[in-house]
């Protein structure tokens, strides 16, 4: 309730409440922890051992920021361009423009979007490489590009996101080759490039999921996605065919890379793939239970890096 005696403090909280939720600081975590996990984890393990993941701290803190604050602008520059389709889909969680003013979204998000691609320069200064500022620059623009014109392009939107996922791993191989053994970088770039693949996999199934949950607020608001254009069905056959694609992927990378004894470390995903499929292959129209299945199968794909081996 807005406090009378102080409208200016009360919407100023108002603002700020609603920044940090429509910053999605959940899914933020998630990317933070994710290469927490894969340079503390996974890397620190890497065969030989120290051969690896030998990026200073200070280096690492910046480059986790940089994925931040990237991945922060862009929810709120999507949340901007999305108010109509949300008060339809999300009526309880609409609030840019009623807790949130429009004016503060994009400011929030050009400041913000800025400081990150300034870290990204001091990065690339520091590890003398321009892979960082390049490769911050594209998921700049491309998230800007997202939420103005490629959502509501059938796939394309979809793709764009579900990449962006998996870049984040690629990220982390971009800040530590600079420090890694000429001999080992081609393992580095290709252990990251696997798990982002996956990933992108999972992400691409989770993101046609959420659009056939938004299927009449996309109608309404004249945006024609994957889910909108072709219907249900043939998302839910594009659902099966990605998460039969990324299991198969997934074994085939455990058999080259791990003994027969080592197979179970690498089964916590498993179950929670098993479902994924569970919801998209049942009669009833699961969408929301795919989603968070997805979800959970990516988180447990992160979780195992602090035990599988390398």
């Amino acid at each position: 309730m807005a406090n009378p005696d102080n409208p200016s403090l009360s919407s100023k909280r108002g603002n700020l409440r609603g920044l940090i939720r429509l910053g999605r600081p959940l899914n933020l975590g998630i990317a933070a922890s994710t290469l927490v996990l894969l340079k503390f984890g996974w890397l620190a393990r890497w065969q030989p051992e120290g051969s690896v993941g030998l990026l200073p701290t200070g280096q690492f803190a910046e480059g986790v920021l940089v994925v931040v604050f990237l991945m922060m602008s862009g929810n709120w520059i999507n949340a901007y361009f999305d108010v109509h389709e949300d008060r339809i889909n999300r009526p309880d969680r609409a609030i840019v423009g009623r807790s949130v003013k429009r004016r503060v979204l994009i400011i929030a998000h050009q400041t913000v979007n800025a400081l990150g691609l300034l870290l990204a320069v001091h990065l690339s200064w520091t590890l003398r490489s321009v892979l960082p500022i390049l490769m911050a620059a594209l998921v700049s623009f491309s998230l800007w590009r997202y939420s103005t014109r490629w959502k509501a392009a059938p796939l394309l939107g979809n793709t764009i996101v579900a990449a962006l996922l998996g870049l984040v791993p690629v990220w982390l191989a971009a800040l530590e080759a600079p420090f890694t053994p000429e001999s080992d970088r081609f393992s580095l770039w290709l252990g990251m490039a696997a798990y982002g693949s996956i990933a992108t996999g999972i992400g691409m199934v989770r993101e046609l999921a959420k659009d056939a949950m938004d299927i009449r607020g996309d109608q309404e608001a004249g945006k024609i996605t994957f889910a909108v254009s072709k219907g249900p069905g043939a998302t839910r056959a594009v659902c099966i065919g990605l998460l039969s694609m990324v299991a198969v992927m997934y074994s085939m990378g455990i058999a080259w890379v791990s003994p027969p004894e080592s197979l179970l470390l690498w089964m916590a995903p498993l179950p929670f793939w098993v479902w994924s499929m569970t919801a998209v292959l049942s009669k009833e129209q699961k969408w929301r239970k795919l989603s968070r299945a997805t979800l959970w199968t990516l988180l447990a794909g992160t979780l195992q890096c602090l035990w599988i081996p390398c």
